[in-house]
This record gives C-alpha cells, sequence and structure tokens, in this order.
C-alpha cells in the first residue's frame, strides 16, 4: 500500500461537503457499467459475470468462456486520453495528478496479470458509452468475442 507524501497530504484538506459527495462516488454499477450491461442483454450478448473479484482488478463484465476482460473506466478517474473537456481538478492539483498516476499504474498492472492469465482485455471508456455511441461499444464487445470463439 501507497501511503501519502506529507506535500500530499497538506493537499487532501477539503471541504466537509466535497468529502461527502466524494464519498458518494460508486465504485459498482455505476451509470455507464449498468447502461452497457442493459445493452449488451438486449444485444444478445449473456452468458457474462459481473464485478468479478477473483480475477485481478475485478473487471466489470466477464465473459470467461471467451476469456474476454471488460473494465469501464470513468473518464475522470483512470484519466482518459481522448476526452476533450479539461478533467484536471483546480483545487488539490497535486492530490488528483499523483491519485489519477497511481489509478492508471494499477489499472496497467491488471491488465498484465489478466493477460497472464489468457485473459484478452477491453477498456471501454466512459465517454464511449454515451447512448449515441453505445451501439459500437456493444459490437467492440461482439467482435471481441468472436475472436474468443463464441458465436453470437
Amino acid at each position: 500500500m501507497r501511503y501519502a507524501s506529507p506535500k500530499q497530504r497538506e493537499s487532501q484538506i477539503v471541504a466537509e461537503s466535497t468529502r461527502r459527495s466524494m464519498r458518494a462516488n460508486k465504485s459498482v454499477n455505476t451509470r455507464p457499467e449498468v447502461g452497457l450491461r442493459r445493452s449488451l442483454w438486449h444485444a444478445g450478448l449473456r452468458g457474462y459475470r459481473k464485478n468479478d473479484g477473483r480475477l485481478p482488478g475485478t473487471p466489470d463484465v466477464v465473459f470467461g468462456r471467451a476469456k474476454l476482460a471488460i473494465f469501464v473506466h470513468g473518464c475522470f478517474w483512470h484519466g482518459c486520453p481522448t476526452c476533450t473537456r479539461n478533467l484536471t481538478p483546480k483545487t488539490n492539483a497535486l492530490y488528483w495528478s499523483t491519485k489519477i498516476a497511481q489509478n492508471k499504474e494499477r489499472d496497467e498492472r491488471n491488465r498484465v496479470a489478466l493477460e497472464a492469465l489468457g485473459y484478452r482485455v477491453l477498456v471501454l471508456w466512459e465517454c464511449e458509452l454515451t447512448p449515441k455511441l453505445l451501439p459500437a461499444a456493444v459490437e467492440r464487445v461482439r467482435e471481441e468475442l468472436r475472436i474468443g470463439g463464441l458465436k453470437d
């Protein structure tokens, strides 16, 4: 476990309202995750497990037979490389930049560990799961399942 440096600890002073708001953020069953799972189900792509804690990183959706692990990453929390909006917080910038960098490192460790177990890893970003783009994301999953040997 990594501990915050003294400089980071200083930057972690936040208002109580902000603290409550951040604690309320869900880590599972987020709107993008639920939307993806609902779309997969309606597209006939079933037989997955959700939030499988037996695997490194607890993937959000796992198709075990196809050895496909899907992560739904929040653009802010995981540092989306394609978002055009500015995701850099104006307050506690040092804390957040360090936090997001650590999240990216953890994501990479989990990807490597899953691939070592024979899984293919698909990362879908929150910005790719808007209602307009969701069908393309479902098609990406369908294609990965074909590659993994599962038929529609």
